[in-house]
């Protein structure tokens, strides 16, 4: 199953809401994760931890909690984040933007259920959550499809640009390298294919490139540096 685009998302938790019973206790993230159908790790047992492992180049940080044109700026579908320190612990809090103001969140109404709620609600400890908001995490929101391949909360590449030169030996000659993965990685997060490429064993994933190639408008034959720097743009 494809990562779930922005409607069907809603769709689920509204769904969860009818019908999810109370399953969700204590499983903010679990459940943020889940409205998008990800199968690539939780990122963290706990929304807290979670944060800190997301990739900064898929966070939008709260500048102050305050600032109602920050909250109103979060785009439907969005996962946010809060370091609220529970009465467990340092777990935080995760829920799912919805739109106008309103999330969708587990225990805020009913004790393990799912329930659309004000975004900065004045009930059941909210008001430390929403003072603890520190972001939230993007991606699912800029997919209108469901076979579009979810980017936030990680994704495959590293951030690290690899060699021309090293790529395109491995384009020409067919060698496993560290390039060859990074490309591989990276042609993944495109939505080019879903593999597990190993370092120094991926060889160069003429498949996934030449789907990527010709959606790009560049010839799937070559590899140039103007190709190379379009990809890892």
């Amino acid at each position: 199953m494809g990562m779930r685009d922005i409607d069907a998302q809603q769709e689920w938790c509204k769904e969860q809401s009818k019908t999810g019973g109370a399953k969700w206790y204590n499983l903010c993230q679990k459940f943020s994760r889940s409205s998008l159908a990800s199968n690539h790790g939780p990122y963290g047992g706990t929304a807290a931890i979670a944060w800190d492992n997301i990739k900064k180049r898929y966070r939008v940080d709260c500048p102050d909690p305050r600032d109602n044109d920050w909250w109103a700026s979060i785009p439907r579908g969005a996962l946010i984040y809060s370091q609220y320190k529970m009465s467990s612990g340092g777990a935080g809090h995760a829920w799912v933007a919805a739109g106008d103001m309103s999330a969708w969140s587990n225990d805020a109404r009913r004790h393990g259920w799912i329930d659309r709620v004000d975004i900065r609600p004045k009930k059941w400890g909210w008001t430390g959550i929403h003072d603890a908001t520190v972001g939230y995490a993007i991606g699912t929101q800029y997919y209108t499809r469901n076979d579009g391949f979810f980017v936030g909360l990680g994704g495959r590449w590293d951030g690290k640009i690899p060699p021309y030169e090293n790529a395109l030996k491995s384009f020409q000659e067919g060698v496993a390298n560290k390039a060859a993965y990074r490309v591989s990685c990276k042609l993944i997060d495109e939505n080019m294919g879903d593999w597990n490429p190993v370092p120094y064993e991926q060889k160069w994933p003429t498949k996934a490139w030449t789907k990527w190639a010709e959606a790009n408008g560049t010839d799937p034959n070559h590899y140039s540096e103007t190709d190379h720097a379009a990809l890892f743009a």
